[in-house]
């Protein structure tokens, strides 16, 4: 749980609507809240699951995930196929991702190699990286042996 992110990610977006000239709505809190309360990737439909009966439209969250994701507080995650999923990032290392071939599940990693390269390659070419997203697709062992994902079963956002 990411409980301990809640209030000062709280604040954060607090002080980005201000500076947009836009106000704290109860959905918009109630949607960080759902957010911040578990550690796991998520959609919008997903989301709009969790926050049923709260009276917040699918418009609604679309713009709120647009408005945390340009203050940093959540990154949008290409998995392909057309597909994104979110995550909340406040108050966590930076990491990649791996993303089954088969059953789209996000696994998430941390490799100081890959943060090398992206310092490397952006002082190459006379830059100052300020971070990277990398996303990996692959065939995971099951899929490579069976032809099929054991995970395909499960339901993935």
């Amino acid at each position: 749980m990411s409980l301990e992110h809640i209030e000062p990610a709280t604040e954060v977006f607090r002080r980005f609507l201000k500076t947009k000239d836009l106000k704290v709505t109860r959905q918009r809190e109630i949607l960080l809240r759902r957010i911040f309360e578990k550690e796991e990737h998520f959609t919008v439909d997903s989301l709009e699951d969790r926050v049923k009966g709260d009276g917040i439209s699918k418009a609604t969250i679309y713009r709120t995930l647009q408005l945390m994701v340009e203050c940093g507080l959540v990154a949008e995650v290409d998995i392909g196929d057309e597909r994104r999923v979110y995550e909340h990032v406040y108050g966590h290392v930076a990491h990649d991702h791996i993303v089954c071939a088969d059953c789209k599940k996000v696994f998430e990693f941390v490799s100081p190699d890959v943060s090398a390269l992206e310092r490397s390659v952006a002082r190459r070419f006379g830059f100052s990286a300020r971070g990277h997203s990398l996303r990996i697709e692959a065939e995971c062992e099951d899929l490579r042996r069976d032809g099929e994902c054991k995970r395909r079963a499960v339901k993935v956002p």
